[in-house]
């Protein structure tokens, strides 16, 4: 069907390079379209093939604009929510808000890296709920869900690039880890309720995020092998972490105090009224209060993770190891978690030795007079032309003794 009338109007059907059949109305301007006739039709039907055996159709331009507002839409709830872990999926939708608020109402097309460096410049004039502008971390992340919704779009036939792959991101501050020293816990535990001291235990010793304690039921632990599973991942690949003395005491202690008649879910973790801890809320609740009556400053629930492998590294386990028990895709993630204390980096230049050798530096063998300084008579006088030195005896260079053997220190090149 080249082409065909419908209503009193005359269209086009033919089909595209990427095999999708499109049917085009006919309109000539200055013409009313009753008046068009077959002729035209078949004229203009003649135009648009030739058009696209000669590449020169811009299909893009001719189809309908897609505006942002469905790609933000579609993106939601037919990928990110089936795709993305819950944190993630919720994280998506903070960033949307700001987004829509900018780019709502403009088709994909409009939406350029110019117009993207200038959502950038406005966005930093926004106020958050605390009075201060928003992080440069906060629109990175942002602009990043804008990349990957554009990514999709092109994937979906909706748009033939993708602007943000233009735009620059902020650099951003590299952030302190946080993590808690013997001292610190010790307080923290003395603090926290009954609720809450079990959880404690099971975060420091497995480096599980706190969803992930949450979401463990007592068929997950397995006290013959020694491990716990977690099924519920971030990332989507569960993973096995050993059980050491210190946990095992505190689940069995659980499991000792558990309800007489757990619920269908036999979850680990149980308020005080009986109801599953299911939400984070609750014990991030207990959390904030157990840090204000022990002094804590600048803590979160997942500085017990930080914690967690940065101590598994400081005691010599290797980063890969690590990598496994924390359940990252990349050992780069596990690198960041895991930076040594500034104690620790104390504590490895303070193990530095040299056996044998006496440092005591004898100063008055270098007979240097006012602050360091050489008198004039102390001062080497070049001989021969610069090809030697003659150095007065009261200047020489200083000797560590280690009993009949002098050992000179390096030279500084």
């Amino acid at each position: 069907m080249g082409v065909f009338k419908k209503n009193n109007r005359w269209y086009i059907d033919y089909y595209l390079p990427n095999n999708k059949r499109r049917r085009e109305v006919v309109t000539i301007p200055g013409v009313d379209p009753s008046r068009i006739i077959r002729q035209d039709a078949l004229k203009a039907h003649s135009i648009r093939k030739a058009q696209i055996a000669e590449g020169k159709f811009d299909i893009v331009a001719s189809a309908k604009p897609v505006m942002f507002n469905r790609l933000m839409e579609s993106y939601l709830e037919e990928y990110s929510r089936v795709n993305k872990a819950q944190k993630s999926f919720e994280r998506d939708i903070t960033s949307s808000k700001s987004l829509l608020r900018y780019l709502g109402g403009k088709s994909l097309t409009q939406i350029t890296p110019w117009l993207i460096e200038k959502y950038k410049s406005e966005r930093q004039k926004d106020t958050t709920q605390y009075g201060k502008a928003p992080a440069k971390a906060t629109i990175n992340r942002e602009l990043a869900l804008l990349k990957n919704m554009f990514n999709k779009a092109v994937e979906w036939n909706l748009s033939t690039s993708n602007p943000v792959k233009k735009v620059k991101l902020f650099t951003e501050r590299p952030t302190q880890l946080r993590t808690l020293n013997d001292s610190e816990f010790g307080r923290l535990y003395e603090e926290a309720s009954d609720f809450l001291k079990p959880i404690l235990i099971v975060a420091m010793n497995t480096g599980m995020r706190l969803g992930e304690i949450l979401r463990l039921k007592w068929e997950d632990v397995n006290f013959k092998d020694g491990f716990i599973s977690v099924w519920e991942t971030k990332n989507h690949e569960s993973r096995n972490i050993p059980i050491n003395k210190a946990l095992r005491d505190a689940l069995r202690s659980l499991s000792e105090n558990a309800p007489s008649e757990p619920s269908e879910s036999n979850y680990l973790f149980y308020h005080p009224d009986g109801r599953p801890a299911k939400s984070a809320r609750g014990v991030q609740k207990a959390f904030s209060t157990a840090l204000k009556k022990s002094g804590i400053r600048k803590c979160r629930f997942h500085d017990l993770r930080h914690t967690f492998a940065t101590r598994l590294v400081m005691l010599g386990v290797d980063i890969t190891t690590v990598k496994e028990l924390l359940g990252h895709k990349s050992i780069v993630m596990t690198m960041r978690y895991s930076h040594p204390t500034p104690e620790h980096k104390k504590q490895a230049v303070e193990r530095l030795k040299f056996a044998g050798v006496d440092t005591y530096l004898d100063t008055e063998r270098v007979g240097l007079e006012g602050r360091g300084r050489p008198s004039a008579s102390q001062v080497p006088e070049i001989i021969g032309g610069g090809r030697g030195i003659r150095t007065p005896k009261s200047v020489r260079t200083p000797v560590f003794k280690t009993g009949a053997i002098a050992v000179l220190p390096a030279l500084q090149m």
